[in-house]
């Protein structure tokens, strides 16, 4: 009799596909970027203004109700502001399907682009956890000794950064969205909010994407984690100046600014231009509020620089998927 067995015995254990393996990856990069305290520290901000937003929201809905905290303090206002809040109220009121839509389109939109900086700064702490620290140690060749190949790799370091930036972006903005309207005084406010959800749902999943891929790209730059983490920092403060230079010389520089860009599509899917024309025939003492806003600022409101910024977003992205690929590959 033998030792040992050698008939064909059926494996007892549970089968895990390819995607297990690859969400594990994405998993421990996750759990790696958010070892980081300054990565900590950026979250509760992201989500501590995410109440803040909701405060906002409630406070819209309690304008409706006649004795409530909010009305009596704006008793106390400036009168031009007294007449704003009045006149926003009777819009709230007589027309609700409109001016919940309206309202809160435009804040969510201001929410999004003054959030985008902090989004942007928890990238720049996650960066060096993505494929950085990997070049440097080579750990590629132990991912692809384990049956993983690039492929299964790079998708599992795109699933952490885009879930670290769900994390700290989108998810406090949906967030926002429910429990404001959770709070408000009726619950048909989430029935007329719903475009803003849409709006901030694609633009968010959509910048998201696009910022993951810019993040891996950067990241594999190089296998120093100050010098990625400087890139990144530099790319975006320059982004800024370029869009200054861009006004007084060449229009198209400012396409080079990734957050430019990502404005211009947030400008195209919101199309606050219309919702601001609305709230002004509505409320008067807005038009007076928004007399000192440049001609040229209503303007690019109203025609967003889509298709430039999409081919910029477009080329930055495949760039970013080149130099990963040169990057990344067993030694």
């Amino acid at each position: 009799m033998p030792l040992h067995d050698a008939s064909y015995q059926h494996w007892p254990g549970h089968h895990l596909g390819i995607w297990s393996r690859r969400a594990s990856i994405a998993r421990q990069g996750l759990q790696a970027c958010l070892e980081n305290r300054w990565t900590r520290h950026l979250l509760f901000v992201c989500w501590s203004a995410a109440l803040l937003q909701a405060a906002v929201l409630f406070a819209l809905g309690q304008l409706l109700v006649a004795d409530s905290l909010v009305v009596q303090w704006v008793g106390n206002l400036d009168q031009n502001l007294q007449t704003f809040a009045r006149l926003l109220t009777q819009w709230l009121e007589q027309h609700p399907e409109i001016s919940v839509r309206t309202s809160e389109n435009i804040l969510f939109y201001y929410v999004a682009r003054c959030q985008l900086p902090l989004a942007l700064a928890v990238v720049a702490q996650a960066i060096p956890q993505l494929l950085t620290r990997d070049l440097a140690s080579h750990a590629i060749t132990i991912y692809a000794s384990k049956a993983i190949g690039r492929v299964d790799y790079v998708l599992g370091k795109f699933g952490a950064i885009f879930s670290l930036l769900v994390l700290a972006w989108l998810g406090p903005m949906v967030a926002a969205w429910f429990l404001g309207n959770l709070l408000a005084p009726d619950w048909r406010f989430f029935w007329h909010a719903r475009l803003a959800l849409a709006n901030t749902l694609l633009y968010g999943l959509s910048a998201t994407f696009l910022l993951s891929v810019l993040a891996l790209g950067v990241s594999a730059l190089s296998n120093q984690e100050k010098t990625t983490v400087g890139i990144w920092v530099a790319w975006w403060v320059v982004g800024y100046v370029l869009t200054g230079i861009a006004e007084q010389t060449k229009p198209w520089l400012k396409h080079l600014s990734f957050q430019h860009s990502l404005g211009e599509l947030e400008l195209a899917i919101f199309h606050i231009y219309d919702d601001i024309l609305l709230a002004r025939e509505n409320i008067p003492v807005l038009g007076d509020l928004l007399r000192n806003v440049r001609p040229e600022t209503l303007e690019a409101f109203r025609d967003p620089a889509l298709f430039g910024a999409g081919a910029a977003l477009a080329g930055l992205a495949v760039l970013a998927v080149f130099i990963v690929a040169c990057r990344i590959k067993p030694q």
